[in-house]
């Protein structure tokens, strides 16, 4: 079963410590998100920044955020990255073919006994 991404606000970050609090409109409650729960850590979290994330529990029964993406992310391994590393592949079949056909222009006008 798919898990219901939320979407939220980065409210409060710790950059020393690697955690902060997102808000979720709807939600009284912050939800605690530590920096290893961001998927992709290209950039530091900054308050106010649009989160998607999943709810988890951590084992000592409390709510934290996981599998946060900034909005408009995608999530290495899902179908839309697929599509476009098949997209990749075959734009490198595509590009290999046409310099492989202009070797072989080259080397037939190189070699004719005109």
């Amino acid at each position: 079963m798919k898990e219901e991404r939320l979407t939220g606000t980065i409210k409060y970050w710790n950059g020393r410590k690697g955690f902060g609090f997102l808000e979720t409109e709807g939600q009284e409650k912050q939800v605690f998100v530590h920096i290893k729960a961001f998927t992709i850590r290209k950039n530091k979290p900054l308050i106010g920044q649009e989160v998607t994330y999943t709810l988890s529990v951590d084992n000592q029964g409390r709510t934290r955020a996981d599998n946060v993406l900034y909005k408009g992310e995608i999530a290495p391994g899902t179908v839309k990255e697929k599509e476009k590393s098949d997209f990749s592949f075959l734009l490198y079949i595509i590009i290999a073919g046409l310099i492989v056909s202009g070797i072989a222009y080259l080397i037939s006008k190189a070699v004719s006994f005109d």
